[in-house]
């Protein structure tokens, strides 16, 4: 799996950003455009995709769900807002809390028996195993009875 070259390269758009309208243009942007799901990283090894979630602060799996649809992965589940001061009372808001949705795309076909998974210091890990590549299918040919 590759990454696909021709989407836009967000580090380059971000840094030309910032020079047209200035360097905190991302920070004010933050409370318009809030985040929709929890950021991930994906990397593949020889037998399996990784995915790595940020989901601070989860206390039970009855948080969160974690279904295959298709050759994606769908994530859905809610971050408690879990501050002692009502949200409306914070400084600066940038966290991730409430109900979320995330459908992440896997680069092939799997089975629900081909993930496994951990929850570990906020993050959560998702490791899809790839297809092995058999040899080949073996054709059992039948003599024909009728001759």
């Amino acid at each position: 799996m590759k990454k696909d070259k021709s989407k836009v390269n967000w580090d380059q758009f971000s840094k030309s950003v910032e020079q047209v309208l200035g360097e905190d243009f991302w920070d004010e942007m933050n409370h318009m455009i809030p985040k929709r799901g929890p950021a991930y990283d994906m990397y593949e090894t020889d037998t399996t995709v990784v995915i790595i979630v940020e989901l601070p602060d989860l206390r039970s799996s009855e948080e969160i769900t974690l279904k295959q649809h298709g050759t994606d992965l769908l994530l859905q589940g809610s971050l408690a807002y879990r501050y002692p001061v009502p949200k409306e009372e914070l400084l600066h808001e940038e966290r991730l809390n409430g109900k979320f949705k995330r459908k992440i795309r896997i680069p092939f076909h799997f089975t629900s028996d081909d993930i496994h998974t951990s929850y570990k210091n906020g993050l959560l890990i998702i490791y899809v195993n790839k297809p092995s590549t058999p040899e080949g299918i073996p054709i059992t040919f039948h003599e024909d009875e009728s001759s």
